[in-house]
């Protein structure tokens, strides 16, 4: 059995902002990876549980990285720095797949530091179907066939897991408060539209993410058949739009293959718009 865990930053129980929290040279940038890491080893915790004898590979998906790999569990592996951004650290050798510290895509009501890629992405779409990191993550994971099983993050991501893939199992760790979508913000001025929270306590947000990670194994160990794949149909086309930036007006970038969706991510983009 072997697993990866994706990991984010944003979507972690007490990371309150990007400037201070998410950024190298944030106030608490250093114990932002504390938190994270911490939440990945209650993860960890929960997958050995199920099954002793795994193999969990922790991809560290933050942009500047967000694991801390003193602080890791000394049973896990650390993925970072591989060669294709958009693979996410997976191939073909992976049965199953979770997330840890996951935010919701850009747009989303009542959630915290809501962003796709970057605060300056208005919408993403996958053959037409809406899709944040998460999705985006969870496409490929499928394209290589491991199977999804398990996000943790704020209440709005948990809702979107489980919109696109009902069977996944999800651990809520805080809930944003925002009611408005930021549809009319530029970059920057999104970059401050959902920072508003209520967070569980971290030892709490850990104790949830190890329960909802040991049973969600659980769970697919017992019976396969109940995680099925997402299973996207080539072609495969990724359309994307971005809010002005800077000096940079909006405008839309389409991507394309026939028949491998990490190599779509890496096809000359078209743009419309300025």
């Amino acid at each position: 059995m072997k697993i990866a865990i994706i990991t984010d930053m944003e979507g972690v129980a007490g990371i309150l902002d990007f400037e201070e929290w998410t950024e190298p040279a944030g106030r608490y940038y250093e114990r932002g990876r504390e938190f994270l890491t911490l939440e990945t080893n209650a993860a960890i915790e929960g997958f050995f549980a199920a099954a002793p004898d795994a193999e969990i590979v922790v991809v560290d998906g933050h942009g500047p990285g967000g694991i801390d790999p003193w602080l890791l569990d000394a049973r896990a592996q650390l993925s970072r720095g591989w060669g294709v951004y958009h693979q996410f650290g997976l191939d073909d050798g992976f049965d199953a797949v979770a997330w840890v510290g996951q935010h919701a895509k850009s747009g989303t009501l009542l959630a915290h530091m809501a962003h796709t890629g970057s605060c300056g992405v208005l919408e993403h779409k996958i053959n037409g179907i809406s899709m944040g990191e998460f999705g985006q993550c969870a496409a490929i994971a499928d394209f290589y066939g491991a199977a999804a099983v398990f996000g943790s993050g704020d209440r709005a991501f948990t809702r979107e897991a489980r919109a696109l893939i009902p069977w996944i199992h999800t651990a809520e760790v805080k809930r944003g408060v925002n009611l408005a979508d930021g549809g009319d913000c530029d970059s920057e001025q999104y970059r401050g539209h959902t920072l508003g929270a209520v967070h569980v306590h971290p030892t709490r947000a850990r104790e949830l993410i190890r329960e909802g990670a040991e049973q969600a194994l659980r769970a697919f160990i017992l019976n396969r058949e109940e995680f099925p794949p997402l299973k996207l149909e080539p072609p495969f086309i990724c359309e994307t739009w971005h809010r002005a930036n800077g000096f940079m007006g909006p405008h839309k970038e389409t991507r394309r293959h026939g028949s491998d969706i990490v190599a779509m991510y890496s096809a000359k983009a078209e743009r419309e718009g300025q």
